[in-house]
């Protein structure tokens, strides 16, 4: 039996895997993905490619806890009767600093309902930024049907983004998005 999710989290020591597999059609990915994060993957990457003799294949990039290592590796061989896997230690420089920014989303016009998307937002040292919308609350918002008529997932994170990016207040669609506000420090 593969060890828990959490139980393999814990170790806190990360790793890449490396793995290419000529023998695996695109309906068989989802399940070979869904089944590597249940057995502790943080992330899977399946990259289309080319090997010898112009045969396809796919190049998975798995990032999971070292203490992941043996489940990840049986349900790797079991499924794609791979003969091995390769363990690159990587070295991870983070994008700093990093913000955590609250966005709010509201019906316009209406009070009470409103939702929170979080965002993240990096400044370089050169004083350029950038941010990204949590997925989990774009989808939230999507889902909560306060759009009429509904808002494509593209314009409702553009929206957010913005509202940080600018610090302006943005309207679309009948939504209002209002950006954080400026803390000492910020």
């Amino acid at each position: 039996m593969a060890p828990s999710f959490a139980a393999c989290k814990r170790d806190g020591v990360s790793m890449l895997l490396l793995v290419n597999a000529d023998n695996i059609s695109g309906e068989g990915l989802p399940y070979l993905i869904d089944g590597l994060m249940d057995r502790g993957a943080a992330s899977v990457h399946a990259v289309p490619a080319v090997t010898k003799k112009g045969r396809s294949e796919f190049l998975f990039f798995i990032d999971a806890p070292r203490s992941c290592l043996q489940a990840l590796g049986a349900f790797l061989a079991l499924e794609l009767d791979t003969l091995g896997m390769r363990v690159i230690e990587p070295e991870h420089v983070p994008f700093t600093p990093v913000r955590h920014r609250v966005v709010g989303v509201a019906a316009e016009g209406l009070r009470g309902a409103s939702l929170e998307v979080r965002v993240k937002e990096t400044r370089g040292t050169d004083g350029a930024r950038s941010c990204k919308a949590e997925y989990d609350d774009l989808e939230r918002v999507l889902q909560s049907g306060m759009a009429d008529p509904p808002l494509s997932f593209k314009i409702v994170k553009s929206a957010v983004e913005l509202a940080v990016m600018s610090g302006e207040p943005v309207h679309v669609g009948g939504l209002g998005f209002t950006p954080p506000e400026e803390t000492e420090g910020a």
